[in-house]
């Protein structure tokens, strides 16, 4: 089987004129050919090899995703060394952390944030020696033996090379398909992040799985946007790159991806329900601000015939399809750089069957993706068929070709294939844990797999409680629906121990305050958007709704949500209370506001959020029954 080292040879040898990766950068789009990506490679990793870097050492790679960044990765690779993607953002415990554990003596970084990052823990990590950064604006007075500039790294490559001209000839033979290809870290929900290794067969065959399956081509286009230290984007981009040959974009920042998306106009796109959900409020708000009663008109009836949209209004009876598409849809999807877009993918959490239905409604092949950092990133991928058959919002389709998912006896799903992780790093009790002599994997999560094979997940194995009736509680279904109103931006659903369900709320900004200036409803901010009396019966409508459809839902047993509140701010990363991949942490959201867990489950109509150090009344949060 192949390596990432060798199927990069192919596209070089084969393509070397095509287009490889694109980046933008003072607003102007700049390409590099597969050739030219060659080169950079090359100089890259004998510049690596000049510096000491040897087979199976661990290379930490911080930052944002730019072409330094994957040349440098597919240089790692191509020494027999070991990329170790880490969240740009990580603060100073995070980074001591994934440093450590991996036990990098080189990070490769992209700028002056990353660099100070560093340097202030630098002491903190005794294996930790080198840095190199790739963009060195601000960077003229920084000068130290651990740290070097990317150019010149390429530059010492160079001159090693001709140095050392039988380098060359096997510097893409020092992996084999059995190497460790990179180690990449758990979201953390409940414990730490573990450092997952996988090897070269089981990325290369899972993207090569992923490809067959959805006829990825080589001149399909994609953003790269997702961190580099999600499985999922090393999947979507990285390994999809070299497997396939397509083109991949890299936006000027995190602030640009949506200008960037339409630029490119990507044919296939992956992304995490809450990117879907942030552009289904930006729709929703822009039509506030218009003509809300066409759009309502239009995608009232899109919810209810999204596959005619989908197929272009051509099947029988399309003809409100057809319309719908000239008028309003396809000018939309051009607006937001949908218009090229073949396939769109969502996965790493739940997706509002509203967000899902408004996509795929509007024209987009949205389809969900089911899978675990140690799974690369997927074990399941919807088919056409599988997203259109409305089959329920917790059907994930059928496993990839090559992987196979059960049932356990205590209801967790488990899978094994060519998708399967090595083991993680420095913890072999973890990974026997979560791993058998057979090579069956526990995911975390609760499921089963119906009489078509089509795999289906309720939620979390730590989320799931009972009510005092006995009765089963799943908290991400209320959650889910309660997300899906446009005005909803997050939701954390209790009940565990308790009759009855209540809910934190997060509120939509967007959203609630183009409503709140069409309704004209003064407001300063969040927090005072938050606890407007107009904003409660607002919220408490829709929780309302799904109070009417509870037990369709979760069940005939399951009680209806009796009280809700809305944060007077977001769950943020800081505090801990939701991971980088903005999944929430439940332990540390109740037990960091445990007074209001407390209060929504007492006699209080109100309760009082004070600052920590002054004491003063930040908000007075109303308690509001349902």
């Amino acid at each position: 089987m192949d390596t990432f080292p060798s199927l990069f040879s192919q596209q070089i040898r084969t393509r070397s004129n095509d287009p490889s990766i694109r980046y933008k950068r003072h607003g102007l789009w700049k390409t590099w050919s597969w050739g030219e990506v060659g080169e950079n490679v090359q100089n890259f990793a004998c510049g690596l090899a000049s510096q000491g870097l040897k087979p199976n050492e661990n290379v930490a790679i911080i930052g944002n995703n730019i072409p330094q960044l994957y040349f440098g990765m597919l240089a790692v690779q191509c020494l027999g060394a070991v990329p170790v993607p880490i969240h740009p953002d990580s603060n100073a415990e995070e980074l001591v952390y994934a440093l450590n554990k991996c036990g990098a003596k080189l990070a490769l970084v992209q700028d002056q944030q990353q660099v100070d990052g560093c340097y202030e823990i630098k002491d903190q990590c005794p294996n930790f020696e080198q840095m190199i950064y790739c963009d060195g604006r601000g960077m003229q007075e920084y000068t130290s033996s651990r740290l070097h500039k990317v150019e010149d790294v390429q530059e010492a490559g160079r001159r090693f090379a001709s140095e050392h001209p039988s380098f060359l000839d096997d510097i893409r033979d020092k992996a084999s398909q059995d190497s460790n290809a990179f180690i990449l870290f758990t979201a953390g929900t409940t414990d730490k992040p573990r450092g997952v290794i996988h090897t070269h067969e089981s990325l290369i065959g899972t993207a090569t799985a992923f490809a067959n399956q959805e006829k990825i081509q080589e001149n399909d286009e994609a953003l790269a946007f997702m961190p580099l230290s999600y499985a999922a984007n090393i999947l979507f981009t990285y390994s999809l790159w070299l497997v396939k040959g397509l083109t991949i974009s890299c936006p000027e920042s995190n602030e640009t991806v949506m200008v960037d998306f339409r630029d490119i106009g990507p044919t296939i796109a992956y992304a995490p329900p809450h990117f879907y959900k942030q552009l289904y409020s930006e729709i929703t708000a822009r039509a506030q601000r218009s003509d809300s009663k066409s759009f309502d008109k239009w995608f009232g009836y899109a919810r209810n015939s999204r596959e005619k949209v989908l197929d272009g209004g051509r099947q029988s009876g399309g003809l409100n399809a057809l319309l719908g598409n000239l008028l309003m849809f396809a000018p939309l999807k051009n607006v937001y750089g949908l218009s090229k877009l073949r396939q769109a993918y969502t996965g790493g959490d739940v997706i509002s069957g509203e967000v899902f239905n408004f996509f795929r409604g509007i024209g987009v092949n949205l389809k969900k993706c089911y899978g675990t950092t140690e799974s690369a990133g997927f074990i399941c991928v919807q088919s056409d068929a599988d997203a259109d058959s409305r089959s329920g919002e917790n059907s994930m389709g059928v496993p990839l070709s090559g992987v196979e998912v059960k049932e356990l006896e205590d209801g967790e799903l488990a899978f094994k294939g060519v998708n399967t992780f090595k083991e993680y790093i420095d913890d072999p009790a973890a990974t026997s844990a979560i791993k058998t002599a057979d090579g069956w994997v526990r995911t975390g999560d609760v499921g089963e797999v119906d009489s078509n094979g089509v795999v289906k997940v309720t939620d979390r194995t730590d989320s799931v409680g009972k009510f005092t009736s006995g009765s089963l509680f799943a908290p991400h279904r209320v959650e889910s629906e309660l997300k899906s109103s446009p005005y909803i931006k997050e939701a954390v659903a209790l009940g565990e121990g308790q009759e009855s369900i209540a809910t934190f709320i997060v509120i939509d900004d967007i959203t609630v305050g183009s409503w709140a200036e069409a309704n004209n409803i003064r407001f300063t901010g969040y927090t005072d958007l938050a606890t407007k009396d107009e904003v409660y019966n607002l919220i408490k409508e829709h929780v309302d709704s799904v109070n009417a459809k509870i037990k369709q839902l979760c069940g005939d047993a399951c009680p209806p949500i009796s009280r809700f509140l809305i944060m007077h701010r977001e769950f943020n990363v800081d505090s801990g209370e939701v991971t980088r991949s903005r999944k929430i942490r439940r332990d540390v959201v109740m037990g960091r506001h445990r007074t209001l867990v407390e209060a929504l489950y007492s006699s209080q109509q109100k309760v009082e959020i004070k600052d920590d150090a002054s004491g003063e009344t930040i908000a007075e949060l109303k308690l509001e029954s349902a």
